[in-house]
């Protein structure tokens, strides 16, 4: 995530935006309030601009995804002003708040689970940052600062090589002698004849610059070589937070809409250089006005506060696009009389395909539902594409 940019006097030398591979873990706050995550727990990662999650469920009857979230990330979208190398690497909290900051929506259409009724629509509408994000790895540190040099090197020739050739050119000198005597007559910078010297004499610095930045050719193409081999990968230990709420229309309708479920919860753990994370997370969500079946089968409608906590190791050999992971989370109920506690399991099987797009399979045990508790078996493919990330 970084603009390379050379200076040249007033101006700037864009030397090319190289599009980087951001995701590293496919998390969407809104897709886990509403159930269709691929993990509850993911380690952090640097995002896109835009980013996009299509499921395919083995409940759904149709090819055409089902289940569909949204993220963005403002600080990306706006361009990144301000932010620096050392920034990006910041372990303080305002620069891994404004660079992770994420704004989720997910939508999930009808299916056969029972904790959703197949006649309503449900959407969600989440935040995710990270409070702690650990540091990049000592081959992405070694890449940025040779990018560094190679930026300063390429910028000091350029700057030279311009001087000199101003200096030297007579086109350009006489713009400048002439537009310092209209000057000295008028006494007004904004003068149309003045403005009309210093746009032509703008054009020949253009014209003399892009001949200069051809004989440097080859050092552009070094550094556009090392920065498309840089690789964010953020190892020690971190500390996420996300929360949100999702909404139940029912019928379809948009103004019969009521609110289906709350939470916010952490995920936190630690990254090794040796492929191996282990994570945690505790969450706490709200389940208003929730139809359950009591131990006699009688459904009642009663407010259900839960509690998770839960833990997943993730392996990833080094190099590979393939990763593997399990995950198991224990559901207490808080509200007495309500549900019994339950659990979650899932084994995760996620491949990198590039070009910042990964696609995921997932096989587990679901939480027991509300009103039954049969059902429990959840299969899906997940694909999830990264969009906006040329830095």
């Amino acid at each position: 995530m970084m603009a390379i940019v050379a200076i040249a006097g007033a101006q700037s030398i864009d030397t090319g935006k190289i599009k980087l591979d951001l995701l590293r873990a496919p998390s969407s706050p809104g897709a886990n309030l509403l159930g269709f995550a691929v993990s509850d727990i993911e380690k952090p990662s640097d995002v896109s601009e835009f980013m996009l999650t299509l499921q395919s469920a083995t409940n759904s009857n149709s090819l055409i995804p089902s289940n569909y979230a949204v993220d963005l990330a403002p600080f990306w979208m706006f361009r990144a002003k301000g932010l620096t190398t050392d920034k990006f690497n910041s372990g303080k909290f305002s620069d891994a708040f404004r660079q992770s900051f994420v704004i989720s929506t997910a939508i999930r259409n009808t299916d056969s689970s029972k904790d959703f009724n197949p006649l309503n629509l449900y959407q969600s509408f989440g935040t995710k940052f990270s409070i702690l994000r650990g540091k990049l790895s000592n081959k992405a540190v070694s890449i940025l600062e040779t990018i560094h040099d190679l930026q300063s090197e390429i910028a000091s020739g350029v700057n030279r090589d311009l001087a000199g050739q101003l200096e030297a050119d007579s086109i350009y000198q006489a713009l400048k002698k002439s537009r310092q005597v209209k000057l000295a007559e008028t006494m007004d910078p904004n003068n149309p004849e003045v403005r009309a010297i210093s746009e032509k004499m703008e054009r020949r610095m253009e014209k003399l610059k892009s001949s200069i930045v051809e004989s440097y050719d080859e050092s552009l193409k070094k550094l556009e070589k090392e920065a498309a081999s840089f690789k964010i990968e953020r190892f020690g230990f971190f500390i996420d937070f996300a929360g949100g709420v999702s909404l139940e229309y029912v019928n379809r309708t948009f103004n019969q809409s009521r609110v289906y479920n709350a939470g916010a919860w952490l995920t936190f753990g630690a990254n090794y250089q040796n492929g191996l994370s282990i994570l945690g997370i505790t969450r706490f969500l709200q389940n208003p006005e929730k139809v359950f079946a009591d131990d006699q089968g009688t459904l009642k409608n009663e407010d259900i506060s839960t509690f998770d906590a839960g833990a997943r190791i993730i392996y990833t050999a080094t190099g590979s696009r393939f990763s593997a992971s399990t995950e198991a989370i224990y559901r207490s109920v808080l509200t007495k009389n309500t549900l019994d506690p339950s659990w979650r399991w899932v084994l995760n099987a996620e491949y990198d395909i590039g070009n910042n797009q990964r696609l995921t399979f997932f096989f587990g045990r679901a939480f027991n539902g509300a009103t039954t508790k049969d059902g429990n078996v959840i299969a899906a493919l997940n694909f999830l594409k990264g969009l906006g990330n040329h830095r």
